[in-house]
């Protein structure tokens, strides 16, 4: 019975015809062992693998190989972070630690082109777009202020504001030099940013957004600066807007996120005080949309987009302008620039590079420049030969690229006209164009100058001031604020 109950239950014994269990000379049935496995050849693969991890680790760590600057990225690198025991304990120091490390690992650019580039064999690449888009504010209709519901009678207590503010400016000024010289303001390096990227075909374009508080500081900084000089000055703004809203279709534009930058300079201009004369650049560059205004791997504009801009300028300034087939130029090929490596350093744009025309002044190609340390830099070129230099930074054939304040006299003239243009650096390509009209051409980028506009306007005995700024700077909080500490400094 025991036995019977024993085969009723679990498993049967009996196997099919064919399956019998294979038994030793003994009559002890065999098990089946499956194969084993080759556990040295595994431990070798993890030998392997760790060396070469620890190996990058180590080649990583050699400081001769850390580059500090990024060609590609025209940028300085994170430095090592300097140790405190506050930094040390909050945790600040290593996660410094680590940005310095990752952003300057040796071979870092040609490993992301790798990176890029082996992405591009994983199938066909259409359009892409490099970065976020962010939502942006809504270009409003006109700006509405307390002052335009319930004063309408303050423009004139406003002309005594800017009349004391006149005066108080005067006797800081007067008080910094009795105490043996000038206040000069804390520099902040704020680089222009080129944002989301959107890669069509071989051209890059960087997508724009409207951001309204930032725009009304901007009318508000140009506004004070027409309201603080002499009224025999005469403040001009020149608004530019970039590749984006010239050469992409409304629909394109509206699918991609991007603000109607149309609108958006609509909305500065009309807000501004009436003492600023605003120029139209939007229109004169959309009348020219079929021509080569725009780089296809960098978010500047040529210097054909600047000429076309000037012209429109010196129509509203009574002035003649030079005709373009009267410059020498010179040509750089080769150019890549802030498109690709904000693209990833996308093939595409690598394989396509810009070319830089550059048209040299009639007058004279010579200029003096100050830097970022005070030095004093003498018969520079207005155009200068970049050719040699790398592809990426052929844009600085323009007035010696970034720098804090710069002169060009013109030996032709003798009239006492200057003017003094306050610029990012799409104001680099432009500033050439000026150089036949005015006996003196005074250059501020507003980023790195460290005294006061009004000051500097009043001293060189300036009449007319020229603010030029892509629409993107213009409406971008951290330039902006560069610009109010240059005009209230």
């Amino acid at each position: 019975m025991r036995e019977e109950n024993r085969r009723g239950t679990g498993r049967s014994s009996r196997r099919p015809e064919g399956q019998q269990r294979r038994r030793t000379s003994s009559g002890h049935p065999t098990r089946r062992r499956k194969p084993k496995k080759d556990y040295k050849f595994v431990k070798y693969k993890i030998y392997v693998f760790s060396f070469s991890l620890m190996l990058i680790a180590l080649v990583a760590l050699i400081i001769p190989l850390r580059p500090k600057e990024s060609a590609v990225e025209k940028r300085t690198l994170t430095k090592f972070p300097a140790f405190s025991v506050e930094s040390f304990l909050s945790g600040e120091f290593f996660n410094g630690v680590s940005t310095w490390y990752a952003d300057t690992f040796p071979f870092r650019e040609a490993l992301l082109a790798g990176n890029t580039k082996m992405r591009t064999a994983y199938g066909l690449q259409g359009d892409q777009i490099h970065g976020s888009i962010q939502t942006a504010d809504t270009v409003p209709a006109k700006r509405v202020s307390l002052t335009d519901i319930i004063l309408p009678d303050i423009r004139s207590e406003m002309d005594e504001l800017q009349a004391d503010m006149r005066e108080i400016v005067a006797t800081q000024e007067a008080a910094n030099a009795a105490n043996g010289g000038v206040k000069r303001r804390e520099i902040t390096q704020v680089p222009e940013q080129v944002g989301t990227v959107y890669v069509a075909d071989d051209t890059g374009f960087s997508l724009y957004g409207f951001n309204q508080d930032a725009a009304n500081q901007y009318i508000d900084a140009i506004s004070a600066m027409a309201n603080k000089v002499d009224e025999n000055v005469t403040v001009y703004d020149i608004v530019v807007p970039i590749s984006t809203g010239i050469y992409l279709d409304e629909k394109l534009q509206d699918e991609l996120g991007c603000s109607d930058e149309q609108e958006s300079i609509k909305y500065i201009y009309d807000n501004m005080d009436s003492k600023v004369v605003t120029i139209d650049a939007f229109s004169t560059l959309k009348s020219h949309s079929d021509e080569y205004l725009y780089f296809r791997t960098d978010h500047h504009w040529t210097a054909l987009g600047a000429y076309y801009t000037y012209v429109q300028l010196m129509k509203t300034m009574g002035k003649t302008a030079t005709s373009l087939a009267d410059y020498e130029t010179m040509v750089f090929d080769d150019f890549v620039g802030s498109l690709y490596s904000a693209s990833n350093q996308s093939p595409a744009l690598a394989a396509n590079p810009d070319t830089v025309t550059a048209y040299i002044p009639l007058a004279t190609n010579k200029l003096t420049y100050t830097d970022v340390d005070g030095n004093v830099v003498e018969d520079y070129d207005v155009i200068h030969d970049v050719s040699d230099w790398d592809s990426g930074a052929k844009y600085n054939c323009f007035i010696a690229g970034d720098q804090p304040i710069e002169e060009i006299h013109n030996p032709n003239l003798s009239d006492g006209s200057s003017c003094l243009v306050i610029k990012e650096s799409f104001g680099n390509a432009f500033v050439p164009f000026l150089v036949d009209n005015y006996q003196t051409v005074y250059v501020v980028d507003y980023r790195y100058y460290p005294e006061g506009l009004t000051a500097l306007v009043r001293d060189k005995g300036i009449k007319d001031v020229i603010f030029i700024n892509n629409i993107a700077a213009a409406t971008t909080s951290s330039l902006v604020s560069n610009i109010e500490e240059v005009v209230n400094y």
